[in-house]
């Protein structure tokens, strides 16, 4: 489906929109039918609504969810060495010094 792919979206995201009406498209027959000036307003609008979004420091609070939940996981998951064995140290990379290429 060129709209999907226009889009950069999986066909049933397409589809999807189409049928909530928030993307102009016909049904003929089995197959919807989007016009590229429909898509291409309604691409239009969804940027310039997340760019306003965007400067007036909103921001979505679901995301903000995901990632405490993402990051709660990665500190809840028990340390998997052997008993009595340590993580390794990180080298101190400020005192590492580079030599001069010849």
């Amino acid at each position: 489906m060129e709209c999907a792919d226009l889009l950069k979206v999986d066909r049933n995201t397409v589809l999807k929109i189409a049928g909530t009406g928030e993307l102009a498209g016909a049904k003929i027959g089995r197959a919807w039918v989007f016009l590229e000036d429909d898509v291409l307003s309604f691409l239009r609008k969804k940027v310039q609504e997340q760019s306003i979004a965007r400067l007036q420091g909103a921001h979505e609070p679901e995301a903000d969810d995901k990632l405490a939940k993402a990051v709660a996981r990665q500190f809840d998951i028990p340390d998997q060495r052997r008993p009595g064995r340590r993580a390794r140290t990180l080298p101190d990379l400020a005192n590492i010094s580079i030599g001069k290429a010849l």
